[in-house]
Protein backbone atom coordinates (compact mmCIF):
# COMPACT_ATOMS: atom_id res chain seq x y z
CA UNK A 1 0.00 0.00 0.00
CA UNK A 2 1.29 3.17 -0.65
CA UNK A 3 0.11 5.96 2.17
CA UNK A 4 1.18 8.76 3.09
CA UNK A 5 2.22 7.25 6.79
CA UNK A 6 3.59 3.62 7.82
CA UNK A 7 1.30 4.06 11.13
CA UNK A 8 -0.75 6.48 12.93
CA UNK A 9 -1.14 6.41 16.25
CA UNK A 10 -4.32 7.70 17.86
CA UNK A 11 -4.88 8.91 21.09
CA UNK A 12 -1.64 10.12 21.69
CA UNK A 13 -2.12 12.16 24.11
CA UNK A 14 -3.97 9.67 26.59
CA UNK A 15 -1.90 8.20 29.47
CA UNK A 16 -1.42 4.95 27.78
CA UNK A 17 -1.07 6.82 24.42
CA UNK A 18 1.91 9.04 25.38
CA UNK A 19 3.51 5.96 26.23
CA UNK A 20 3.03 4.40 23.27
CA UNK A 21 4.08 7.87 21.26
CA UNK A 22 7.61 7.63 23.48
CA UNK A 23 8.01 4.53 22.74
CA UNK A 24 7.60 4.54 18.80
CA UNK A 25 9.66 8.04 18.56
CA UNK A 26 12.51 6.03 20.35
CA UNK A 27 12.64 3.12 17.77
CA UNK A 28 14.97 2.81 15.73
CA UNK A 29 13.58 1.79 12.49
CA UNK A 30 12.26 5.61 12.62
CA UNK A 31 9.37 5.03 11.00
CA UNK A 32 7.28 7.37 9.29
CA UNK A 33 4.10 7.72 11.71
CA UNK A 34 1.70 10.82 12.57
CA UNK A 35 -0.07 10.91 16.18
CA UNK A 36 -3.50 12.10 15.72
CA UNK A 37 -6.62 13.00 17.90
CA UNK A 38 -9.54 15.36 18.36
CA UNK A 39 -7.21 18.54 19.88
CA UNK A 40 -4.25 19.95 17.76
CA UNK A 41 -3.29 21.98 20.88
CA UNK A 42 -2.71 18.74 22.70
CA UNK A 43 -1.14 16.73 19.83
CA UNK A 44 1.38 19.69 19.47
CA UNK A 45 2.08 20.09 23.28
CA UNK A 46 3.53 16.49 23.29
CA UNK A 47 6.66 18.04 21.18
CA UNK A 48 6.85 15.41 19.40
CA UNK A 49 8.41 15.84 15.44
CA UNK A 50 5.92 14.26 14.17
CA UNK A 51 2.88 15.06 11.43
CA UNK A 52 -0.33 15.81 13.54
CA UNK A 53 -3.50 14.62 12.07
CA UNK A 54 -7.15 15.79 13.26
CA UNK A 55 -9.78 13.41 13.69
CA UNK A 56 -12.36 12.60 16.39
CA UNK A 57 -13.57 9.34 17.21
CA UNK A 58 -17.43 9.78 16.86
CA UNK A 59 -16.80 11.83 13.43
CA UNK A 60 -16.77 8.62 10.69
CA UNK A 61 -15.60 11.12 7.91
CA UNK A 62 -12.42 12.26 9.65
CA UNK A 63 -11.63 8.50 10.90
CA UNK A 64 -12.46 7.36 7.06
CA UNK A 65 -9.32 10.06 6.06
CA UNK A 66 -7.33 9.21 8.72
CA UNK A 67 -7.46 4.77 7.36
CA UNK A 68 -7.17 6.22 3.69
CA UNK A 69 -3.51 7.62 4.68
CA UNK A 70 -1.85 4.84 6.66
CA UNK A 71 -1.20 1.31 6.43
CA UNK A 72 -1.46 0.64 10.33
CA UNK A 73 -3.68 2.75 12.32
CA UNK A 74 -2.97 1.73 16.31
CA UNK A 75 -5.00 3.14 18.77
CA UNK A 76 -5.39 3.60 22.78
CA UNK A 77 -8.62 5.45 22.61
CA UNK A 78 -11.16 3.54 24.85
CA UNK A 79 -13.59 2.52 26.16
CA UNK A 80 -13.94 1.07 22.79
CA UNK A 81 -17.23 0.17 22.95
CA UNK A 82 -17.70 3.97 23.32
CA UNK A 83 -15.00 5.18 21.12
CA UNK A 84 -13.56 2.56 18.95
CA UNK A 85 -16.55 0.94 16.59
CA UNK A 86 -16.23 4.10 13.91
CA UNK A 87 -12.22 3.33 13.44
CA UNK A 88 -12.57 0.33 12.70
CA UNK A 89 -14.79 0.20 10.33
CA UNK A 90 -12.96 2.77 8.69
CA UNK A 91 -9.89 0.32 8.72
CA UNK A 92 -11.65 -2.95 7.66
CA UNK A 93 -13.25 -0.01 4.34
CA UNK A 94 -10.06 1.09 3.64
CA UNK A 95 -7.86 -1.80 3.93
CA UNK A 96 -6.04 -0.71 6.69
CA UNK A 97 -4.05 -2.50 9.50
CA UNK A 98 -5.57 -1.63 13.27
CA UNK A 99 -4.22 -2.70 16.31
CA UNK A 100 -5.06 -1.69 19.93
CA UNK A 101 -5.61 -2.54 23.39
CA UNK A 102 -9.30 -3.78 23.92
CA UNK A 103 -10.46 -5.90 26.35
CA UNK A 104 -13.80 -5.58 26.36
CA UNK A 105 -15.34 -8.89 25.17
CA UNK A 106 -18.97 -7.97 23.75
CA UNK A 107 -17.51 -5.29 21.93
CA UNK A 108 -14.87 -7.61 20.34
CA UNK A 109 -17.79 -9.90 19.32
CA UNK A 110 -20.09 -7.26 17.77
CA UNK A 111 -17.04 -6.22 15.47
CA UNK A 112 -15.86 -9.75 14.63
CA UNK A 113 -19.62 -10.08 13.48
CA UNK A 114 -19.40 -6.99 11.48
CA UNK A 115 -16.30 -6.86 10.17
CA UNK A 116 -14.76 -10.06 10.28
CA UNK A 117 -16.10 -11.11 6.64
CA UNK A 118 -15.54 -7.44 5.01
CA UNK A 119 -11.58 -7.14 6.39
CA UNK A 120 -10.96 -10.53 4.45
CA UNK A 121 -11.90 -9.42 1.70
CA UNK A 122 -10.20 -5.91 1.96
CA UNK A 123 -7.06 -7.64 3.32
CA UNK A 124 -7.05 -5.51 6.82
CA UNK A 125 -5.51 -7.09 9.91
CA UNK A 126 -8.08 -6.20 12.62
CA UNK A 127 -6.24 -6.87 15.56
CA UNK A 128 -7.41 -6.35 19.34
CA UNK A 129 -6.01 -6.70 22.59
CA UNK A 130 -2.22 -6.08 21.20
CA UNK A 131 -1.49 -5.42 25.01
CA UNK A 132 -1.06 -6.81 28.65
CA UNK A 133 -4.53 -8.51 27.75
CA UNK A 134 -3.64 -10.73 25.71
CA UNK A 135 -0.41 -10.66 24.16
CA UNK A 136 1.40 -13.17 26.69
CA UNK A 137 -1.03 -15.54 26.62
CA UNK A 138 -1.72 -16.10 23.09
CA UNK A 139 1.63 -15.63 21.86
CA UNK A 140 3.21 -17.43 25.05
CA UNK A 141 0.69 -20.34 23.95
CA UNK A 142 1.66 -19.86 20.29
CA UNK A 143 5.34 -20.41 21.07
CA UNK A 144 5.00 -22.81 23.63
CA UNK A 145 3.18 -25.18 20.98
CA UNK A 146 6.19 -24.56 18.58
CA UNK A 147 8.20 -25.95 21.34
CA UNK A 148 6.03 -28.80 22.53
CA UNK A 149 6.21 -30.25 18.42
CA UNK A 150 9.75 -29.30 18.23
CA UNK A 151 10.49 -31.53 21.42
CA UNK A 152 7.63 -34.46 21.01
CA UNK A 153 6.00 -33.86 17.74
CA UNK A 154 3.09 -33.14 19.44
CA UNK A 155 1.08 -30.41 20.43
CA UNK A 156 -0.18 -29.73 24.23
CA UNK A 157 -3.80 -30.99 24.29
CA UNK A 158 -3.82 -28.70 27.90
CA UNK A 159 -2.06 -25.44 28.82
CA UNK A 160 -2.50 -24.03 31.90
CA UNK A 161 -1.18 -20.18 32.94
CA UNK A 162 -0.08 -18.98 36.09
CA UNK A 163 0.59 -15.39 36.30
CA UNK A 164 2.24 -13.50 38.79
CA UNK A 165 2.82 -9.42 38.66
CA UNK A 166 3.30 -6.21 40.17
CA UNK A 167 1.42 -3.36 38.75
CA UNK A 168 -1.39 -0.63 39.23
CA UNK A 169 -4.20 0.52 37.07
CA UNK A 170 -5.02 3.34 35.15
CA UNK A 171 -8.38 5.81 34.19
CA UNK A 172 -8.42 4.37 31.24
CA UNK A 173 -8.22 1.01 32.19
CA UNK A 174 -11.37 0.98 34.61
CA UNK A 175 -13.35 2.80 32.49
CA UNK A 176 -13.50 0.02 30.27
CA UNK A 177 -13.84 -2.07 32.98
CA UNK A 178 -16.86 -0.29 33.99
CA UNK A 179 -18.34 0.13 30.70
CA UNK A 180 -18.58 -4.17 30.14
CA UNK A 181 -20.05 -4.05 33.67
CA UNK A 182 -23.06 -1.22 32.63
CA UNK A 183 -23.39 -2.98 29.49
CA UNK A 184 -23.78 -6.55 31.17
CA UNK A 185 -26.14 -5.03 34.09
CA UNK A 186 -28.09 -3.45 31.00
CA UNK A 187 -28.54 -6.79 28.56
CA UNK A 188 -28.83 -10.28 29.41
CA UNK A 189 -27.61 -11.03 26.01
CA UNK A 190 -24.02 -9.21 27.08
CA UNK A 191 -23.96 -11.35 30.23
CA UNK A 192 -24.87 -14.50 28.15
CA UNK A 193 -22.14 -13.79 26.25
CA UNK A 194 -19.56 -12.77 28.87
CA UNK A 195 -19.89 -16.20 30.58
CA UNK A 196 -19.56 -18.22 27.47
CA UNK A 197 -16.00 -19.62 27.54
CA UNK A 198 -15.91 -19.90 23.53
CA UNK A 199 -17.67 -16.48 23.18
CA UNK A 200 -15.13 -15.05 20.73
CA UNK A 201 -14.80 -18.33 18.47
CA UNK A 202 -16.09 -17.95 15.07
CA UNK A 203 -19.18 -20.16 16.05
CA UNK A 204 -19.35 -19.10 19.98
CA UNK A 205 -22.05 -21.34 20.71
CA UNK A 206 -20.77 -24.85 18.92
CA UNK A 207 -19.84 -27.92 20.58
CA UNK A 208 -16.67 -27.52 22.31
CA UNK A 209 -14.85 -29.07 25.40
CA UNK A 210 -16.02 -27.96 28.68
CA UNK A 211 -13.90 -24.78 30.09
CA UNK A 212 -13.37 -24.74 33.99
CA UNK A 213 -12.39 -21.58 35.34
CA UNK A 214 -10.85 -21.26 38.38
CA UNK A 215 -13.05 -19.21 41.24
CA UNK A 216 -11.40 -20.38 44.48
CA UNK A 217 -8.28 -20.95 45.78
CA UNK A 218 -6.13 -24.03 44.47
CA UNK A 219 -2.67 -25.86 44.58
CA UNK A 220 -0.48 -26.91 41.98
CA UNK A 221 1.45 -29.69 43.56
CA UNK A 222 3.80 -29.82 40.05
CA UNK A 223 4.93 -26.24 40.28
CA UNK A 224 4.32 -25.38 44.26
CA UNK A 225 2.08 -22.63 44.00
CA UNK A 226 -1.29 -21.56 45.26
CA UNK A 227 -3.47 -20.86 42.51
CA UNK A 228 -6.14 -18.19 42.48
CA UNK A 229 -8.54 -16.48 39.52
CA UNK A 230 -7.02 -14.26 37.57
CA UNK A 231 -8.37 -11.01 36.43
CA UNK A 232 -7.74 -11.27 33.41
CA UNK A 233 -8.56 -15.02 32.81
CA UNK A 234 -12.15 -13.89 30.96
CA UNK A 235 -10.37 -11.87 28.34
CA UNK A 236 -7.51 -13.97 27.52
CA UNK A 237 -8.51 -17.29 27.43
CA UNK A 238 -11.36 -16.21 24.95
CA UNK A 239 -8.49 -14.73 22.86
CA UNK A 240 -6.53 -17.85 23.07
CA UNK A 241 -9.55 -19.89 22.23
CA UNK A 242 -10.38 -17.89 18.96
CA UNK A 243 -6.52 -17.96 17.91
CA UNK A 244 -6.53 -22.18 17.92
CA UNK A 245 -10.00 -21.56 16.12
CA UNK A 246 -9.11 -19.19 13.48
CA UNK A 247 -6.29 -21.73 12.86
CA UNK A 248 -8.32 -24.86 12.24
CA UNK A 249 -8.00 -26.71 15.87
CA UNK A 250 -3.86 -27.40 14.85
CA UNK A 251 -4.13 -28.33 18.47
CA UNK A 252 -6.87 -30.85 18.63
CA UNK A 253 -10.43 -30.50 18.78
CA UNK A 254 -10.31 -30.97 22.44
CA UNK A 255 -7.78 -28.71 23.18
CA UNK A 256 -8.47 -26.71 26.32
CA UNK A 257 -6.55 -23.86 28.06
CA UNK A 258 -6.94 -21.96 31.63
CA UNK A 259 -5.25 -18.96 33.54
CA UNK A 260 -4.43 -18.50 37.22
CA UNK A 261 -2.87 -16.18 39.41
CA UNK A 262 0.23 -17.82 40.72
CA UNK A 263 1.63 -17.24 44.48
CA UNK A 264 4.63 -18.93 45.71
CA UNK A 265 3.84 -22.19 48.26
CA UNK A 266 4.38 -20.90 51.29
CA UNK A 267 2.31 -18.89 54.09
CA UNK A 268 2.93 -15.23 52.63
CA UNK A 269 1.71 -16.92 48.93
CA UNK A 270 -1.12 -18.10 50.20
CA UNK A 271 -2.47 -14.96 52.23
CA UNK A 272 -1.72 -13.49 48.41
CA UNK A 273 -3.51 -16.02 47.16
CA UNK A 274 -6.62 -15.54 49.62
CA UNK A 275 -6.38 -11.33 49.02
CA UNK A 276 -6.78 -11.93 45.70
CA UNK A 277 -9.89 -14.08 45.45
CA UNK A 278 -11.40 -11.84 47.76
CA UNK A 279 -10.59 -8.75 46.07
CA UNK A 280 -11.72 -10.16 42.64
CA UNK A 281 -15.17 -11.02 44.20
CA UNK A 282 -15.84 -8.12 45.81
CA UNK A 283 -14.51 -6.18 42.88
CA UNK A 284 -17.53 -8.28 40.69
CA UNK A 285 -20.22 -7.71 43.27
CA UNK A 286 -19.60 -3.68 43.34
CA UNK A 287 -19.21 -3.29 39.21
CA UNK A 288 -22.46 -5.25 39.36
CA UNK A 289 -24.43 -2.78 41.33
CA UNK A 290 -24.92 0.36 40.17
CA UNK A 291 -24.16 2.56 43.77
CA UNK A 292 -21.20 0.51 44.79
CA UNK A 293 -19.50 1.18 41.37
CA UNK A 294 -20.27 4.81 41.25
CA UNK A 295 -18.59 5.08 44.82
CA UNK A 296 -15.65 2.78 43.35
CA UNK A 297 -14.95 4.94 39.99
CA UNK A 298 -15.28 8.33 42.52
CA UNK A 299 -11.83 6.74 44.20
CA UNK A 300 -10.31 5.74 41.47
CA UNK A 301 -7.99 7.12 38.60
CA UNK A 302 -9.58 8.97 36.02
CA UNK A 303 -9.41 8.57 32.26
CA UNK A 304 -6.23 10.13 31.53
CA UNK A 305 -4.30 9.17 35.19
CA UNK A 306 -2.07 6.41 35.81
CA UNK A 307 1.17 4.90 38.09
CA UNK A 308 4.13 7.44 37.73
CA UNK A 309 7.11 6.76 36.08
CA UNK A 310 8.16 5.12 39.41
CA UNK A 311 5.85 2.95 39.51
CA UNK A 312 6.12 1.78 36.13
CA UNK A 313 9.64 1.15 36.43
CA UNK A 314 9.41 -1.18 39.71
CA UNK A 315 6.50 -2.79 38.25
CA UNK A 316 7.27 -6.49 36.59
CA UNK A 317 4.88 -9.72 35.39
CA UNK A 318 6.02 -13.51 34.66
CA UNK A 319 3.76 -16.40 33.20
CA UNK A 320 4.58 -19.76 33.41
CA UNK A 321 2.96 -21.97 30.78
CA UNK A 322 2.65 -25.71 31.45
CA UNK A 323 1.60 -27.82 28.12
CA UNK A 324 0.77 -31.60 28.62
CA UNK A 325 -0.10 -34.05 26.13
CA UNK A 326 -0.51 -37.15 27.53
CA UNK A 327 3.03 -38.18 29.30
CA UNK A 328 4.39 -35.12 27.81
CA UNK A 329 4.92 -31.71 29.66
CA UNK A 330 7.00 -28.67 29.09
CA UNK A 331 6.95 -25.69 31.04
CA UNK A 332 7.48 -21.99 29.06
CA UNK A 333 7.95 -19.26 30.74
CA UNK A 334 6.97 -15.42 29.49
CA UNK A 335 8.19 -12.25 31.26
CA UNK A 336 9.20 -8.85 31.49
CA UNK A 337 11.29 -8.14 34.13
CA UNK A 338 11.24 -4.51 34.22
CA UNK A 339 8.15 -2.94 33.69
CA UNK A 340 4.11 -2.30 34.67
CA UNK A 341 2.69 -4.58 32.93
CA UNK A 342 -0.44 -2.63 32.26
CA UNK A 343 1.54 0.67 30.83
CA UNK A 344 5.57 -0.22 30.40
CA UNK A 345 5.09 -3.56 28.87
CA UNK A 346 2.04 -2.66 27.08
CA UNK A 347 3.80 0.35 25.15
CA UNK A 348 6.43 -2.19 24.68
CA UNK A 349 3.77 -4.60 22.96
CA UNK A 350 1.45 -2.43 21.55
CA UNK A 351 4.33 -0.46 19.94
CA UNK A 352 5.73 -3.37 18.29
CA UNK A 353 2.60 -4.91 16.98
CA UNK A 354 2.20 -1.69 15.11
CA UNK A 355 5.89 -1.69 13.46
CA UNK A 356 5.07 -5.39 12.81
CA UNK A 357 2.02 -5.04 11.09
CA UNK A 358 3.22 -1.92 9.20
CA UNK A 359 6.33 -3.22 8.34
CA UNK A 360 7.23 -6.90 8.76
CA UNK A 361 6.16 -9.07 5.68
CA UNK A 362 3.44 -11.35 7.24
CA UNK A 363 1.32 -13.77 5.33
CA UNK A 364 -1.63 -14.10 7.17
CA UNK A 365 -5.47 -13.27 5.70
CA UNK A 366 -7.12 -9.89 6.38
CA UNK A 367 -9.77 -10.55 9.21
CA UNK A 368 -10.80 -9.57 12.77
CA UNK A 369 -7.92 -11.52 13.78
CA UNK A 370 -5.75 -12.64 16.80
CA UNK A 371 -2.13 -11.20 17.60
CA UNK A 372 -0.45 -14.38 17.11
CA UNK A 373 -2.95 -15.09 13.99
CA UNK A 374 -1.53 -11.86 12.49
CA UNK A 375 1.92 -11.73 13.59
CA UNK A 376 2.93 -15.07 14.97
CA UNK A 377 6.78 -15.29 15.00
CA UNK A 378 7.16 -11.98 13.76
CA UNK A 379 6.05 -10.88 17.01
CA UNK A 380 8.03 -13.06 18.54
CA UNK A 381 11.05 -11.88 17.61
CA UNK A 382 10.37 -8.17 17.63
CA UNK A 383 9.24 -8.72 21.56
CA UNK A 384 11.91 -10.66 21.98
CA UNK A 385 14.26 -7.88 21.01
CA UNK A 386 12.10 -5.52 22.94
CA UNK A 387 13.15 -7.43 26.53
CA UNK A 388 10.84 -9.61 26.79
CA UNK A 389 11.64 -13.28 27.60
CA UNK A 390 9.97 -16.40 25.83
CA UNK A 391 11.83 -19.65 26.50
CA UNK A 392 11.76 -22.84 27.96
CA UNK A 393 11.54 -23.16 31.36
CA UNK A 394 14.42 -25.04 32.96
Amino acid sequence: MTRDFELVLFGATGFTGRLVADYLAMSPEQPRWAIAGRSRAKLEALGLDVPIVVADALDPASLAEVARRTRVVCTTVGPYAKYGSDLVAACTEAGTHYCDLAGEVQWMRRMIDAHHERARETGARIVHTCGFDSIPSDLGTWALQQEMRAAFGVPARAVTALFAMKGWPSGGTIASGAQTAIEASDDRSVRRLLANPYALDPDPYASRPPAHEATTIGWDRRLRMFTSPFLMAQINTRVVRRSHALAGFPWGEDFTYRELAGSPGSPKGLAQAVAMTAGLGAMAFALKRPRLRAQLLARAPKPGEGPSAEQRASGHWSVRFVGENGAQRLVYAVADDHGDPGYASTAKMLGESALCLARDPLTSAGGVITPSVAMGGALLDRLRGAGLTFEVAG
